[in-house]
């Protein structure tokens, strides 16, 4: 006896972005850009409290700048790839916002309640935007 439910076409990461994954590749990207700047800023404020002698340990504020630039780099790159759709970058946007969720639940102890709500939403909603994009990749589905 045939079927006469609707036949869903098979989505792999060789057709085309339907709206919502567009869109939610959009939103990762933009906030994976957002972490990158704030990041930067954090790393010129690092510069500016050394330039004007507020820091404490030479050693300890260059290479707490050089880490943050690192990162910074990182998820400038990612939010480039995310804007690409290239299947590469889903992993460490992914990665350093799973990071992010318990350093905004631990933020409550000794940071504003909006600084750390901020944090988390904008690492949540990264994870969900990434995972929304679907699978992303030029080559045939597995299996």
């Amino acid at each position: 006896m045939a079927s006469t439910e609707p036949v869903t076409p098979r989505r792999d990461a060789t057709t085309d972005p339907i709206p919502r994954e567009r869109t939610a590749g959009q939103v990762a990207t933009v906030l994976v850009a957002l972490e990158a700047l704030v990041l930067a800023g954090i790393a010129a404020f690092y510069v500016f409290e050394l330039l004007i002698g507020e820091g404490t340990d030479l050693m300890i504020v260059i290479m707490s700048v050089v880490t943050i630039l690192v990162f910074v780099v990182g998820l400038a790159y990612t939010a480039r790839g995310l804007r690409a759709r290239h299947p590469r970058a889903q992993a460490p946007a992914v990665a350093f916002n799973f990071l992010m969720v318990p350093l905004g639940i631990a933020m409550f102890q000794f940071a504003p309640w909006w600084l750390s709500t901020g944090l988390l939403v904008v690492a949540v909603t990264t994870i969900v935007s990434v995972f929304l994009m679907g699978r992303l990749g030029g080559g045939p589905p597995p299996g």
